[in-house]
């Protein structure tokens, strides 16, 4: 491991040029405890996605950030420009992501909308057939009573002559 032989000076300053190359640490490992930083806290091993060094493994502290590089060499090209590529095709499609899930939470509440416009027109049809049939029972009410009054006059004249 490369900090174990460092001195706490040759530290410091290999933190200073350093950690101005790594600007972000993506995927921290927190169970990978190195020795302790100056403050006493142990080092976490991480992984920089920085443009400068993509996928480098390094040591930081929590309080402190960028320790020590745990990888001796950079990458080569090759794998920097697919490391980033891989890294900026996550970025792309996490986005991509957030607005389908965004599409997809419109599309279910305009199918909930849909629904409830369904039944309500439901509701509204069977309303709609009860009247029919009350409308039509009242119908056949009133032409069994014409037909009564009728019978009745028809058996009272009938009675009276």
């Amino acid at each position: 491991m490369l900090f174990l032989f460092a001195s706490s000076a040759s530290l410091q300053e290999t933190t200073m040029t350093l950690s101005q190359n790594s600007s972000s640490s993506i995927g921290s490992i927190p169970n990978s405890k190195g020795l302790p930083c100056d403050c006493s806290q142990p080092f976490e091993l991480a992984i920089s996605w920085s443009d400068v060094n993509p996928g480098r493994r390094y040591y930081k502290c929590e309080d402190h950030g960028f320790v020590v590089w745990h990888d001796k060499e950079r990458s080569c090209c090759s794998q920097k420009n697919s490391l980033l590529e891989a890294r900026d095709k996550i970025l792309t499609q996490s986005e991509e992501i957030k607005a389908l899930c965004a599409a997809l939470r419109q599309a279910n509440a305009q199918i909930s909308a849909l629904e409830v416009a369904c039944s309500s027109g439901s509701i509204n049809e069977s309303l709609r057939s009860i009247k029919d049939r009350g409308t039509e029972h009242i119908k056949q009410t009133q032409t069994m009573l014409r037909n009564v009054v009728v019978y009745l006059a028809v058996g009272l004249l009938w009675l009276l002559l």
